[in-house]
């Protein structure tokens, strides 16, 4: 409903409205109000009527005509003139701070005269219950010491005070930098600066003549613990395995900060052959130079540069030489007094002269002494080879090979690959121009083996094995390629093939065939082998002409066997190889021989199928 006001001017005493009524809306608002009490039904002669449109604006404008219009009934912007503030649940009682004494009662009944009993009783004997740390050695990283006291021995105010742990009886050996506080008031606690040094024995004393609890309690014995911190250790050492240099580089992480100038003195290098180098050898890495090379070990925790020693070799070492470096009992540590109680040792290989170890096929390796023709073949060194100095004509062979290639890779580099297309039932010596054949130290072959030569056996070719695959089962050639049809298959060393085609149509399917299905064993007699289906088109033997051990792609082609008009039709297509070329391959039965076969639809107009789960109903004229 809708009013629509008629102006009047100021004079008037009153102004008439007009209303405009949807009767269908307000009946179905009617019909959607619902009410949760009971409603009692009228009478018929009281029920409501339902009035006309003309009689509601006959109604509501004899209704207007009583309105007395008014100056604030229109405004620009109505603003209510205050928001009513919420009531208030609770009352506010005014009294007086602080209450009367007569208000004040005390809830507890306290003896003063027994107070004073309590007081003078003895306190009891002073025990240290808890002490830290317990270890007589530490392993690990200590910043606090702690012991705690079975009674309170200061006032709970005194807590954040300056402590003086003398004044107590309680003192810690030697002196190193920080500060005791009290941290409950039966508990002292050390706190050091950074944490206590490495390699130093500490003793932790309580006299019993100065230590005393705040309720009097005196100690029954004096405390005395010693404890001691870690002595110097190696975490981490280089360099391991075969090194590739004759002065290598070595460098030792301590767990603690030591004197790399003390360390160097202390060390012992000794090689394989028993002997001992002398410290005067040794020298150490400047700064820059030790930070180039094992910076990552440096920078991984914080204060490492402190706790290592780097140096290196002034002379060449031995080449194919183990050197063990050795850190005696009784180095010293830059933090404390103690030494190294425990001897600790390591090992690197220096590299060897460059020499082969091994080859492929060797008549000394037990599991295979000899390959089939063609088959690739292997030297092995002992060292790294500088690939740039790696050339096929180093290499020669007798007798002399053809379709020679040799083969070193970054992932393999002491080893060499021959590819080669080498005489069954053949030895094939090798010789090396061993002048020109470097490692990556740059060394050159000790010897050519002109005296020992390498040699490579070759055994017979082993017995050819035939096989034939392509695809199989219906398929329905692309519509784009049937200008010039073919079907596609591979054959491997069979020399000939007979390939059958026929024409079919779809009456002649049968889930038998052997288009749909593989069959490992053929009989001859059965019936879809001797007779397929539909029009026998061609049935013939097909020469392959292709190599020993090479796969070859035969392409058959079909436009012959499809309407000549546009090219269409179904075709089966069975290949198998002839007798004469199974028993070439293998000695097999001949039952056992592969077929492969298709059934070929070949069209000009094909769908796409796509299936989804589910179903879908088409409503009449709906489009997909």
């Amino acid at each position: 409903m809708q009013r629509i006001q008629n102006r009047t001017f100021e004079n008037e005493k009153s102004k008439s409205y007009e209303f405009h009524f949807n009767i269908g809306e307000a009946n179905e608002m009617d019909d959607e109000a619902t009410t949760d009490v009971e409603v009692t039904p009228l009478n018929d002669d009281s029920q409501q009527q339902n009035l006309t449109s003309d009689q509601l604006q006959h109604l509501f404008r004899h209704a207007s005509c009583e309105l007395i219009a008014e100056s604030a009934d229109e405004q620009e912007f109505f603003k209510r003139e205050v928001t009513m503030k919420a009531p208030k649940t609770s009352k506010i009682i005014q009294t007086p701070f602080p209450p009367p004494p007569s208000g004040r009662t005390e809830d507890l009944d306290i003896d003063i005269e027994q107070l004073k009993q309590i007081a003078k009783q003895e306190a009891g004997p002073l025990i240290i219950e808890r002490y830290s740390p317990s270890e007589r050695q530490i392993d690990y990283v200590l910043s606090t010491i702690t012991l705690t006291f079975n009674q309170p021995m200061i006032a709970v105010s005194s807590l954040d005070e300056q402590t003086n742990a003398e004044d107590l009886g309680i003192s810690l050996t030697p002196i190193i930098d920080g500060r005791w506080r009290w941290t409950g008031t039966k508990t002292l606690q050390f706190e050091a600066k950074h944490r206590l040094p490495y390699s130093t024995n500490y003793t932790l004393t309580v006299n019993k003549e100065h230590c005393v609890s705040a309720i009097g309690g005196n100690l029954v014995d004096a405390f005395f613990f010693e404890f001691s911190t870690t002595a110097p250790k190696v975490l981490q050492f280089l360099p391991y395995g075969t090194v590739s240099t004759l002065k290598p580089k070595c460098f030792l992480l301590f767990n603690q900060k030591i004197d790399m100038n003390d360390i160097l003195k202390y060390l012992r290098v000794g090689h394989s052959d028993g002997q001992t180098m002398q410290n005067e050898e040794l020298e150490l890495l400047n700064e820059t130079i030790a930070k180039s090379e094992f910076e990552s070990f440096m920078n991984a925790n914080e204060g490492n540069h402190e706790k290592y020693v780097a140096f290196t070799f002034k002379h060449d070492l031995l080449k194919a030489t183990q050197y063990t470096i050795q850190v005696p009992i009784g180095c010293p540590s830059a933090e404390g007094p103690l030494k190294t109680t425990l001897e600790w040792s390591a090992s690197f290989q220096t590299y060897e002269s460059l020499k082969i170890i091994d080859w492929f096929p060797n008549k000394k390796n037990e599991w295979q002494q000899s390959v089939a023709p063609g088959h690739s073949w292997s030297l092995t060194f002992n060292n790294s080879l500088d690939h740039s100095t790696i050339n096929k004509s180093l290499f020669k062979f007798e007798p002399e090979i053809n379709g020679l290639g040799i083969e070193h890779t970054q992932d393999n580099d002491r080893q060499i690959t021959f590819y080669n297309n080498s005489k069954p039932n053949t030895v094939y010596t090798l010789l090396i121009q061993s002048a020109s054949l470097k490692d990556v130290h740059g060394q050159t072959l000790e010897h050519d083996h002109s005296d020992k030569p390498i040699q490579f056996h070759v055994h017979d070719s082993p017995p050819l094995i035939g096989s034939i695959s392509g695809a199989t089962g219906m398929i329905t050639m692309d519509p784009g390629v049937l200008d010039e049809p073919f079907y596609p298959f591979m054959v491997y060393n069979y020399s000939e093939l007979t390939l059958r085609i026929h024409r079919v149509k779809p009456q002649h399917y049968h889930p038998t065939l052997p288009c749909f299905n593989s069959y490992s064993y053929t009989y001859e007699g059965e019936e879809w082998y001797n007779k397929l289906p539909g029009e026998e088109l061609l049935n013939k033997v097909v020469q392959t002409n292709c190599e020993r051990d090479e796969p070859k792609e035969i392409r058959v082609p079909l436009r012959a066997y499809l309407t000549k008009n546009c090219g269409v039709g179904q075709l089966i297509v069975l290949i198998e190889p002839t007798k004469k070329a199974f028993n070439e391959c293998q000695d097999n039965n001949w039952q056992y021989r592969q077929i492969i076969s298709v059934w070929l639809q070949c069209t000009r107009l094909a769908v796409d199928v796509f299936v989804s789960s589910g179903t879908y109903k088409l409503r009449e004229k709906e489009t997909i």
